[in-house]
């Protein structure tokens, strides 16, 4: 069944078992696959899903819907008229006749089904445009708040609370929902839908056709990023869902060979050594075992900043961790100040340094409020893993950086929401007395438990089985591959949406 690279053994063995396994499949199952994007990788994850749900006698159907929406998903790369008048095909083109061609009739590629579309009961769009504000936005008793607020109208929104966001854009986004949820629904009753795959439930479109199944009872599968070693992932779980994937590497864990140990210790190596594909960004600017001048004599407790945008639109009870990651700090530097020979260093993540400049300046002035403490700003060469090994104590609010300091052997205790917590390599703490015993006591050490985090990054979720690689890097099938449309396309597209940003952000 070919691979897209040398083989090297997935989590889970193949898409056609997975579903064999989990859904409750019989010769009138019935599985809609739709898609809001346009990425190379997505595109072919969904093709490889399709396909597999075709093997197994399930009745398929695919809606190609990016160039539907009211407004552009982030996802969108081209506009099937821009392909038209240039004489390109959108990617949904190639992925159509791959699947045609291995038996998928072309009735099962939809359009959607409500031609003349009005939506009812769109909600009153509130003044301010505050992200509390919109938070708080639903449709036909559905949460659209947060997916909206996943989605930023440009580079520079930044995600402070008290900013005002565009009112077209977020009526625009409203109205984005809302199309997408009812036409999902008549998708669902008239094809009789048992199970929905869409992307991994984030983006406001996907999480609308999420909550349309919701309603409808249907089981929801999501797509998503697989590990370093493999191709995509493939869950009954949203991306945030935290507590499942520990779940998974303490299975993943416990059933692997004698590889299992290896393969961990070289996904935490690949990060330390930059080799780690997409690294760079965060910290290309490193240099190896640079450090700043740092108190003699003192306890060392190291805070390594998490990147505030991902958490922020989590729909947990934040009043567990701290209410926020300002407060989380403000509580540390307190009680830090409380101990003697204590020193709190503060590294911001570096990825911050490509967020909006709004969010640096207010975290950096937050952090410059709380008193005494070195603060490493996140253009700093500082080296990371450095630090963490000079480090006293490691807390974090959720960065990866707590699980790899579990793995260097350090004390690390962490502060908000991460993906490691329950491993029993890091320490959850949810007040500041819990703060302070953990600074003064002598905390459990556990770095074999931070293995299983690093064998999931590497090996979580599928390969290609379908699809394979060919010698120009495409994916496809026999003479059919999956095309991306002309590059200028893609530019008349780009610059459409950029038109249309510009109107609904407009003053």
């Amino acid at each position: 069944m070919g691979g897209t690279s040398s083989y090297r053994e997935a989590e889970r063995s193949s898409v056609a078992d997975y579903l064999r396994n989990n859904l409750a499949l019989g010769s009138n199952a019935k599985i809609g696959l739709l898609s809001f994007n346009q990425w190379y990788w997505t595109t072919a994850a969904l093709v490889e899903t399709a396909a597999a749900a075709h093997s197994i006698g399930a009745e398929v159907t695919v809606a190609w819907w990016a160039d539907n929406t009211p407004l552009p998903d982030p996802g969108w790369r081209v506009s099937r008229n821009a392909c038209r008048l240039l004489r390109s095909k959108p990617i949904e083109k190639s992925a159509q006749d791959l699947l045609e061609s291995v038996g998928i009739p072309s009735t099962s590629f939809v359009a959607p089904p409500l031609h003349r579309y009005r939506p009812t009961h769109l909600p009153e769009i509130p003044e301010p445009l505050t992200r509390e504000a919109i938070r708080h936005l639903a449709y036909k008793g559905t949460g659209m708040g947060r997916s909206i607020l996943q989605v930023h109208p440009d580079f520079n929104t930044p995600i402070r609370d008290d900013y005002v966001w565009p009112r077209r854009w977020v009526a625009s986004a409203v109205r984005s929902y809302a199309w997408v949820y009812d036409q999902t629904i008549e998708f669902i009753r008239q094809r009789e839908l048992s199970t929905i795959v869409v992307f991994n439930g984030r983006f406001t479109h996907d999480r609308a056709a999420a909550a349309a199944a919701d309603a409808s009872g249907v089981q929801v599968l999501y797509y998503d990023t697989g590990g370093l070693d493999t191709d995509f992932d493939l869950t009954d779980h949203t991306t945030h869902d935290w507590d499942a994937l520990q779940g998974r590497m303490l299975d993943l864990w416990d059933r692997w060979g004698d590889e299992r140990e290896n393969i961990a210790h070289a996904w935490f190596a690949n990060r330390e050594d930059h080799s780690e594909p997409g690294i760079e960004v965060f910290i290309g600017i490193q240099q190896s075992n640079h450090l700043p001048e740092l108190p003699q004599g003192q306890k060392l407790v190291v805070f390594f900043s998490s990147s505030g945008d991902e958490m922020v639109e989590m729909d947990l009870d934040w009043s567990e961790y701290f209410e926020s990651q300002e407060q989380a700090v403000r509580t540390l530097a307190q009680v830090c100040a409380e101990l003697p020979d204590t020193t709190l260093v503060v590294r911001t993540h570096p990825h911050m340094r490509l967020k909006p400049t709004d969010d640096l300046a207010r975290w950096v002035a937050a952090i410059e409020s709380i008193g005494s403490n070195v603060h490493i700003p996140p253009d700093s060469p500082t080296d990371s893993y450095a630090l963490m090994r000079l480090a006293d104590r490691v807390i974090t609010y959720g960065s990866t950086s707590g699980i790899e300091a579990a793995y260097r052997e350090r004390p690390v205790a962490v502060m908000g929401p991460s993906a490691y917590q329950l491993l029993g390599c890091v320490t959850p703490l949810h007040s500041a007395d819990d703060l302070k015993r953990w600074l003064v006591d002598d905390p459990d050490i556990a770095p074999e438990k931070s293995l299983p985090y690093g064998l999931m990054m590497q090996r979580r979720g599928f390969h290609h089985e379908w699809l394979t690689r060919g010698p120009d890097g495409r994916l496809g099938r026999g003479e059919v591959t999956l095309t991306d449309p002309a590059s200028r396309a893609q530019k008349v597209s780009h610059f459409m949406k950029s038109v249309t940003t510009k109107w609904l952000t407009r003053s």
